[in-house]
C-alpha cells in the first residue's frame, strides 16, 4: 500500500511537473509572440506615418507647383477686358435676385431684395473697371465672399455659355481670382498703377 501510495504521488508530482513545465512553455511561447506582433504593429503604424508624411508632402508639393504654374499663366496673359467682363458677368448675376439668392445670402444678409439690390446697384456704379477697384471688390466685406462663391459655382458655367473670345485665358483668370479670394497675399500679382499727377512749369522766355 506505501509503493501503491507512493508510486502514486510520485506520478502525480511527475504530471504537475509536467504540466508545469508545458504551462511556462506555452506562457513563454505565447509573451514571445504577443511581443513579436506588437512589434510588427508598431513597425507598420511607423511605416503609415512615413507613407501618410510622404504623401501629404507630395500632395503639397503638387499644390504648390500648380499655384505656380497657375500664377505664371496669369502673369503671361494678355488682360485686355479679360477681368472686366468677369466682373460684369459677377454683378449682374449679383442682380438677378429672381433667380439666386446670392445677393441676400452674402453680400447683404437678412435685408429685403429690393433694398439689397438697390444698394449694390450704387455699389456698382462706383466701380471702376480696373486692378485698384478688382483689389477693393475681393477685400470687400460685404461683396468679397459674394465674388468668390460666384468664382467658384458660377463663373464657368457662365463663361461656357457666352460669347467671349479666349475662353482659356478667362478661365486662368477665374482660377487666378479663385486663389486671390481663398488668400489675398496672391493679389499682390494684380499690378495696380498710381497716376502721376503732371507739374505744370512757367516757362519764362
Amino acid at each position: 500500500m506505501q509503493c501503491s501510495y507512493y508510486n502514486q504521488q510520485q506520478f502525480q508530482t511527475t504530471n504537475t511537473d509536467i504540466w508545469s513545465n508545458t504551462y511556462c512553455a506555452e506562457s513563454n511561447f505565447s509573451s514571445q509572440s504577443f511581443h513579436d506582433q506588437m512589434q510588427k504593429n508598431i513597425e507598420s503604424k511607423k511605416s503609415c506615418e512615413v507613407d501618410s508624411d510622404f504623401s501629404e508632402s507630395s500632395q503639397m508639393q503638387e499644390e504648390g507647383y500648380e499655384m505656380n504654374n497657375l500664377i505664371q499663366k496669369f502673369e503671361n496673359l494678355s488682360k485686355n477686358n479679360i477681368s472686366k467682363n468677369i466682373i460684369k458677368a459677377f454683378f449682374s448675376y449679383l442682380l438677378d435676385t429672381q433667380n439666386n439668392d446670392l445677393l441676400i445670402d452674402f453680400a447683404q444678409k437678412g435685408m429685403q431684395p429690393a433694398q439689397a439690390r438697390k444698394m449694390a446697384k450704387n455699389y456698382i456704379k462706383t466701380y471702376s473697371y480696373n486692378n485698384n477697384s478688382l483689389h477693393k471688390l475681393i477685400q470687400h466685406d460685404k461683396y468679397g465672399k459674394a465674388f468668390e462663391f460666384y468664382l467658384t459655382f458660377e463663373a464657368e458655367k457662365w463663361l461656357s455659355e457666352s460669347k467671349v473670345q479666349q475662353k482659356e485665358t478667362h478661365l486662368i483668370y477665374i482660377d487666378f481670382l479663385k486663389l486671390c479670394c481663398s488668400n489675398p497675399n496672391y493679389s499682390d500679382h494684380i499690378i495696380t498703377y498710381k497716376k502721376i499727377k503732371k507739374s505744370q512749369f512757367s516757362i519764362n522766355e
